[in-house]
C-alpha cells in the first residue's frame, strides 16, 4: 500500500494500452501471476524482522543475531557487488548504498539499476543490462583475481 494507485490500479489502466500486443500482454499476465503467487509470511517471523531490521537497525549496529551468533558486516571480506534499483520504493537506494561502507571487503562495487523493485529481478531490461553487468563483474574476478574498487 506504499503506492496504492500505481501498484493496484494504474498498472491495469496502463494494461489497456497493450491489449492488442500479444507478447507484451502475456508478459504482463505472467508477471501478475508471479507477483500473486507469493507465499504468506509467518506472522512472528515478520514481526521480528520488522523490529530488528527496520525499527532497531540491528544489522547495521552490529546487534543482529542469527541463532546465537552475532552478525558483523565487517566479517564480509569477499568481493561485493551491491546492486540497487534507483526507483525501488521498498528498498530505497539510501538504504542499500551504505552497505559498501559497512563490509570489510576491499573489493566492493555499487551498481545502480535504473528501474524498480521487481524490474531489477525479472524485467526485460534486467536481462539485457543487469545480467551482462553481473557476468562481467564475475569474469573480472575469475580464477582468484582481485579487483580493488572502492566507490
Amino acid at each position: 500500500m506504499l503506492m496504492p494507485f500505481t501498484l493496484n490500479i494504474g498498472k491495469y489502466v496502463d494494461m489497456l494500452d497493450v491489449t492488442q500486443e500479444k507478447e507484451t500482454l502475456l508478459n504482463f499476465l505472467r508477471m501478475e501471476k508471479w507477483i500473486f503467487d507469493s507465499p504468506g509470511q509467518a506472522g512472528e517471523c515478520l514481526r521480528q524482522f520488522i523490529r530488528d531490521c527496520y525499527q532497531g537497525n540491528k544489522l547495521v549496529k552490529g546487534e543482529l543475531k542469527v541463532g546465537e551468533k552475532l552478525v558483523d558486516l565487517k566479517d564480509i571480506t569477499m568481493p561485493l557487488l551491491n546492486i540497487y534499483a534507483s526507483g525501488d520504493h521498498l528498498v530505497p537506494p539510501a538504504a542499500t548504498r551504505p552497505l559498501n561502507d559497512l563490509v570489510g571487503s576491499t573489493d566492493k562495487s555499487l551498481y545502480e539499476f535504473k528501474g524498480g523493485h521487481i524490474g531489477v529481478f525479472v524485467g526485460s531490461k534486467s536481462q539485457k543490462e543487469l545480467a551482462p553487468a553481473i557476468s562481467k563483474w564475475l569474469h573480472e574476478r575469475a580464477n582468484g583475481e582481485t579487483v580493488k574498487k572502492n566507490p
